[in-house]
């Protein structure tokens, strides 16, 4: 991970991340490993908030996570928005459930730019639907290792 995270910064030290793109429908989900690398995992399809939460948990204690860094859709214009206030919410009820410290970074683009990716490897845009929201959550997550002065501490 990257120098600029120390404990006394309130970031988590090097270490396992797990990335979070949330949505109503799914939550795309990465993970790095304690060098920096990011690696995605299947997304998860929403249920009931109670089970979401605990699959979560049950995730970043398998992976041994340090932290949770959750993408941030601000408006492009840098604006909250409607979806951004709900993902701040999760985030909240995500930090009790699991003990975790959660960060957020800005995830504006990074569907389209998972897309794009997405397009130079994936042969269907079926397979590419299916890989979206984890490719979208590795990009969240790798912004927040390369760039840690853009993220911020949520809960």
């Amino acid at each position: 991970m990257s120098q600029g995270r120390g404990a006394g910064e309130g970031r988590p030290a090097a270490g396992v991340l797990l990335g979070l793109d949330y949505g109503r429908k799914r939550i795309g989900i990465a993970v790095s490993t304690p060098l920096g690398t990011v690696h995605p995992r299947e997304r998860l399809e929403r249920g009931a908030l109670e089970e979401d939460l605990a699959a979560l948990a049950a995730l970043a204690e398998e992976t041994g996570a340090e932290a949770i860094v959750i993408g941030l859709p601000h408006h492009m214009d840098g604006k909250t928005s409607d979806m951004e206030r709900e993902t701040r919410s999760f985030a909240l009820t995500l930090a009790a459930a699991c003990g975790l410290p959660v960060f957020g970074s800005d995830e504006r683009l990074t569907t389209e730019a998972a897309d794009s990716a997405l397009r130079q490897t994936s042969k269907g845009w079926r397979d590419r639907k299916a890989r979206r929201d984890s490719a979208a959550a590795c990009i969240v997550l790798q912004d927040f290792i390369d760039a840690p002065a853009r993220g911020e501490r949520i809960a």
